[in-house]
């Protein structure tokens, strides 16, 4: 006992403080964040209860490695040298450096939460690894020199307190007490792996907002960080194969649909011959489709829109065919380009883009060079991020990125990219160049000025730099710019102008799934080709390859997942819709969600607009279907199924 009350006084008291601090700044953070979400958290009693109670655990194993550096020192320092100034001064060096990293954490999750509403996840791990990209966006959308040098000080001012609180003097020998402490804490940090599962919050409540308030900002970065790719066999429900191929043929059969051999793949083989046949057959207009960064249907005025930032688009509606209710598969960029350019469902984890065997695939420009296209990539930003040239020049595709653009050329860029207009400028460049030799053209063209930090040039709009609405307003604007010079253009006539969303600005809600939270605009813009007109069908995002395709009357070998929307029969329609995770399938009212662990559950979809859900009964048939596509999705990537059928196919990973 002498010994306890020893180290009590010395260097266990030091941990403690540590530690304590710690838990006490995680706590207050939770409730900040959600001081500033009242109207997306659940306020009730239980779930406000099990929200801090389940974050101490998890804030308490993540406590314990925080810890773990100074319970190094105080373990390597002896009692002698701890008594000195010198080693005084390197215990609270070492202390102003953990807390230093606390504090800049807890800004970090601050931001975070501002922008995502969720807890560090896979997102915050792909923006360390492209860290040139994440500098580049906090350097211009923060005023960082004002928030280091607070940092600095706010952890200057904990670490006077807590150096207040040590002990002035440390008793005895102590490296043989101080070695049981460490090894203490280290058995605390196997404990701390151990212990806490992630599935944990998943109970706290039914509100998304309170699940993820109920995580750690640290856990969850590293649980992410090890986590980021996620085997379907293992951790998702699964049908009989036998059961998978034929409802998946089912659903993919069509009146101009002819099943093919595929040539030795694997397993499921959806490879199919698809006829179409209409008056733009032998035109073989050109396409452009405009991929717009984060536009979501809550901006737009013909999409009845909580606001209207998009005056020129709404204009241009009404001269458009329009999808009423596509809905994105996911909620980032590669996602949405994934679903484009591939026609397939989203997968645990992340996006075939940045997947392993990502070439060679059956594409939207492998469907338009076998019709006898040129297709280009033209992004404005650098195409390595997310591995976008990657995927697309080992796709068939040119790519054109920020590389690609003349240095004098470039008036106005943040560090994700160059202003839209400057983009526009080289698809006007690109489509001349095609017209000039006489081939016809599909430009891919994903744009950046909406997204943070929103930079965006002087004098085309009113509204302020910086912010959402000016990003908006900015490339509604370069749209219109963009098409009023293409109208000039001897090219345009013979043109298809499709324009879409990647995904949502933000999927944060209440629920796993918001499905408000996926519903994005496309329209099609061609007034010498294709009446305007509204389709008020349920969509998918996949569903757009295939029926853009059909609208075109080109013919080609099929290894799409996605249906020409024109050829589903009237109640077959449905809709995917995904986190990294949880994975959605949406038929008619109703929502199948399938979740990690062999979970599923149905819900009837009572507010579209509010994302209100009604829990139902398990319904086999309809939770089969949902299955079918994820199970099937999965399967025809690893088998090698979903690559172009010219090429031989290749066993890929998941």
């Amino acid at each position: 006992m002498q010994w306890f009350d020893k180290m009590r006084q010395g260097r266990i008291r030091c941990l403690a403080l540590f530690f304590l601090t710690y838990m006490a700044a995680q706590s207050l953070l939770r409730a900040v964040n959600l001081l500033t979400s009242l109207d997306m958290v659940s306020l009730a009693a239980g779930d406000l209860l099990r929200t801090f109670l389940t974050g101490l655990v998890y804030d308490a194993s993540s406590g314990v490695f925080f810890t773990l550096p100074l319970a190094i020192l105080l373990w390597l320092l002896p009692t002698r040298w701890l008594n000195r100034k010198a080693g005084r001064c390197a215990l609270l060096c070492v202390t102003f450096v953990l807390n230093a990293f606390l504090v800049f954490t807890l800004v970090a999750l601050y931001l975070y939460w501002q922008e995502f509403h969720t807890n560090f996840n896979f997102i915050s791990v792909d923006y360390l690894i492209y860290t040139q990209e994440m500098i580049g966006q906090i350097r211009e959308s923060f005023n960082m020199p004002v928030i280091l040098p607070s940092i600095a000080v706010a952890a200057a001012l904990v670490t006077w307190l807590q150096g207040r609180r040590y002990p002035r003097h440390f008793e005895g020998k102590g490296r043989s007490g101080a070695l049981a402490g460490c090894c203490a804490v280290l058995v605390l940090c196997v404990l701390a792996v151990k212990v806490p599962d992630d599935a944990w919050r998943d109970r706290v409540s039914d509100n998304i907002c309170n699940v993820e308030l109920a995580g750690n900002g640290p856990y969850g970065f590293v649980y992410a960080y090890f986590h980021n790719e996620i085997s379907y066999p293992r951790f998702y429900r699964q049908e009989d194969g036998d059961t998978v191929k034929q409802d998946l043929k089912q659903a993919l059969a069509a009146p101009n649909v002819t099943f093919l051999d595929g040539k030795g793949t694997k397993g499921i083989d959806i490879t199919r011959r698809v006829v179409n046949q209409n008056a733009l057959t032998r035109q073989k207009p050109n396409v452009v489709m405009i991929t717009v960064e984060s536009l979501s249907t809550d901006y737009m005025g013909v999409y009845k829109g909580s606001v209207d930032w998009t005056p020129h688009l709404d204009e241009l509606a009404g001269q458009c065919y329009m999808f009423s209710r596509m809905y994105a598969t996911g909620t980032r960029t590669v996602r949405g380009l994934e679903a484009l350019s591939l026609a397939v469902p989203p997968t645990p984890g992340q996006s075939i883009l940045r997947r392993p065997a990502y070439e060679g695939l059956a594409t939207l420009g492998g469907a338009m060079k076998e019709a006898g296209y040129t297709s280009d990539f033209l992004y404005g930003g650098y195409g390595y991020f997310d591995n976008m040239n990657a995927f697309y020049d080992s796709n068939g595709y040119r790519v054109l990125d920020r590389l690609s653009i003349p240095k004098e050329e470039i008036f106005c860029e943040s560090v994700w990219g160059v202003a839209d207009e400057t983009l526009f400028q080289q698809v006007l460049k690109a489509m001349d160049d095609h017209a000039a030799k006489g081939e016809p053209a599909f430009e891919m063209v994903m744009t950046t000025s909406n997204h943070r930090p929103f930079i965006f040039p002087e004098d085309r709009i009113q509204a302020k730099q910086g912010g959402r609405e000016g990003g908006v307003r900015y490339t509604d604007w370069a749209i219109h710019d963009f098409l009023k010079k293409a109208e000039r253009r001897p090219w345009f006539n013979n043109t298809v102008f499709v324009i879409v969303a990647d995904h949502q600005a933000s999927a944060a809600g209440k629920t796993a799934l918001p499905v408000n939270k996926y519903h994005i605009p496309c329209l099609v813009y061609a007034p010498a080709l294709i009446a305007p007109g509204v389709n008020d069908r349920l969509i998918s995002q996949m569903d757009l390859a295939p029926t853009l395709l059909g609208m075109l009357g080109i013919s080609y070998t099929s290894r799409f997942m996605g249906r020409d929307i024109a050829t589903v029969p009237a109640g077959q329609e449905r809709a995917f819709i995904s986190t990294y995770q949880t994975l959605g399938y949406v038929e008619g009212d109703r929502l199948v969600m399938l979740k990690p662990g062999k979970q599923s559950s149905v819900f009837r979809i009572a507010d579209w607009q509010k994302s209100r859900y009604e829990k139902l009964p398990p319904d086999s048939a309809l939770e089969e279907r949902a299955i079918a596509w994820y199970q099937g999705a999965s399967e025809l990537y690893q088998s090698g199924g979903l690559q172009n059928p010219s090429r031989q196919p290749t066993a890929g990973s998941l």
